[in-house]
């Protein structure tokens, strides 16, 4: 079995995902359900092979095909794991999820320098910034791609949507 396998089964992960299930109930903006998860793991991977940038990633984390393919899911199936927090707090659910995710990453076997690269780029996946690390800068922008603003029945009333249009545009054209 996988690390991200594992991941996938661990009890606390199905526990924040039911938690972010109960509080999403009646939104109706875009959830933070698996598929979104599993969607933004299948566009940062993407992102990274086609603009060349998974080359200087393995580069700069000694990492092999295999294992940076491993640390990119695993951080976008944890970049919002922290959700129902924010929605609980208001605190910022990307530090939330960096830090929940620790514990489980620990528990599936990643090292600290792999939970180091994957907890920062986790943390930067809300704003893009100057000095952003390549998974970071990645997962913002494919946690951008994964909505389909213009096809949601709710994007007048979406603050996201021409942020997220615009984007969008930028990188498909």
């Amino acid at each position: 079995m996988t690390r991200v396998e594992s991941i996938l089964e661990d009890t606390f992960y199905t526990e924040c995902m039911a938690k972010i299930d109960a509080r999403e109930e009646d939104r109706k903006f875009c959830r933070h359900n698996f598929q979104h998860f599993v969607d933004v793991a299948r566009i940062t991977y993407i992102l990274m092979l086609e603009s060349g940038a998974i080359k200087k990633f393995m580069e700069e984390n000694n990492l092999n095909l295999k294992l940076a393919k491993e640390l990119i899911y695993a951080a976008a199936l944890l970049h919002d794991i922290g959700r129902w927090k924010q929605y609980d707090t208001g605190e910022d659910h990307a530090d939330v999820s960096a830090g929940l995710a620790v514990e489980m990453l620990a528990n599936t076997g990643f090292n600290d320098s792999e939970i180091n690269v994957i907890t920062t780029g986790i943390r930067e996946h809300r704003r893009m910034t100057d000095n952003m690390s390549l998974l970071g800068e990645h997962l913002y922008m494919a946690d951008n791609l994964s909505r389909i603003c213009s096809r949601c029945a709710t994007r007048d009333e979406c603050y996201k949507f021409d942020e997220m249009e615009t984007g969008r545009r930028m990188l498909i054209y």
